[in-house]
């Protein structure tokens, strides 16, 4: 019995060995497709890093493009609330002026009616004027005056 022991002692050692060999074969397999695996992993980290390194480059440069716009629409805004404020002065001084020059105006009227030189003044005035006068529509004029002013200045623009 014992030659057939060893016999069948070989053959049960020389099944796990092609049992190994199988498995050696496949774990090579494996470790080959790891290693591709890992050339493909680090030429993906190098391509990373280079689109890391050029989106924070575009990153500093839209910085740098919002800084100076935002500095020049500052700019404007500065400029514009200058010329807002110079405006507002100029139509609050437009309106002084037209508001003594009407009054200049009614007092000059009322001398003349105090006169007596009512009738000669008329005559010399323009139909549509003698027509606004008689109406009594001072205050349209002024707003008429007033509007053609605004409209003058910001014809300036």
């Amino acid at each position: 019995m014992l030659p057939e022991i060893s016999i069948l002692f070989e053959l049960l050692v020389a099944g796990m060995l092609a049992v190994m060999i199988y498995y050696a074969w496949r774990l090579n397999e494996k470790l080959r497709n790891l290693q591709n695996d890992k050339a493909e992993l680090e030429r993906l980290l190098a391509t990373f890093g280079e689109l890391t390194e050029r989106a924070e480059a575009s990153m500093l440069h839209l910085k740098g493009n919002a800084t100076e716009t935002v500095q020049g629409l500052n700019d404007k805004v500065v400029k514009a609330v200058t010329l807002r404020d110079e405006l507002a002065f100029m139509i609050e001084r437009a309106n002084e002026m037209a508001d003594r020059l009407e009054n200049t105006i009614s007092s000059g009227r009322s001398a003349e009616n105090v006169s007596g030189m009512v009738a000669p003044a008329r005559e010399q005035m323009p139909v549509e004027q003698d027509e606004e006068v008689v109406d009594g529509s001072d205050d349209s004029e002024r707003s008429r005056k007033k509007s053609d002013l605004l409209k003058a200045l910001e014809g300036m623009r």
